[in-house]
């Protein structure tokens, strides 16, 4: 009988109807639509391709780099410093941030899939001598901040200047995201 008594006085209490009404938890689809955000057609690469968009190995998925393209496709070029502000070439890197997350959401079927930024790597076309590079990386930075939070935006970065990009584009972002199975 002690047994049994002590066995029931362990029991959980029952659980709390569920409030049905309250607000479903965010996900990251939904604050692209919250934050209005257009993320641009991707294309897959045809099979002679030497590059792919996105490769998953484990719960990583690794994005190759993506190049500052505008909102009609058209590839955003310049050297930044010289033809392009800083303010435009901080533009071009988010126009980076887009791509990346289209490309993923292409890959995994869905941006919820996603669990964190792990690290950022910005390339800047700029001339010698130009010293902001991480200003101009903050617009790809900043997006991933406004899509995730500060707890799940905020990755390892680094922000490189050089001395040209492919076609001559302004800023090129590859980049490193945790993902659930």
């Amino acid at each position: 009988m002690l047994l049994g008594a002590l066995l029931t006085g362990c029991q959980n209490p029952p659980a709390p109807a569920r409030n049905t009404t309250a607000p479903l938890p965010d996900t990251i689809e939904r604050r692209v639509a919250e934050l209005k955000l257009t993320l641009p057609p991707t294309s897959k690469p045809g099979p002679t391709a030497t590059i792919t968009s996105v490769v998953v190995s484990g719960n990583l998925a690794f994005v190759s780099g993506h190049i500052s393209r505008s909102a009609d496709g058209k590839p955003i070029t310049g050297r930044v410093g010289d033809e392009l502000t800083i303010a435009q070439g901080k533009d071009a890197a988010r126009q980076c941030g887009l791509a990346i997350l289209a490309s993923l959401r292409q890959e995994l079927g869905s941006l919820d899939r996603l669990r964190r930024v792990v690290k950022v790597l910005g390339m800047v076309n700029c001339p010698p001598g130009f010293k902001d590079q991480p200003l101009v990386i903050n617009g790809c930075s900043e997006l991933f901040l406004d899509v995730f939070g500060r707890e799940r935006g905020l990755g390892a970065r680094s922000a490189v200047g050089v001395s040209s990009l492919p076609g001559n584009v302004a800023v090129e972002v590859e980049a490193v995201f945790e993902i659930a199975p």
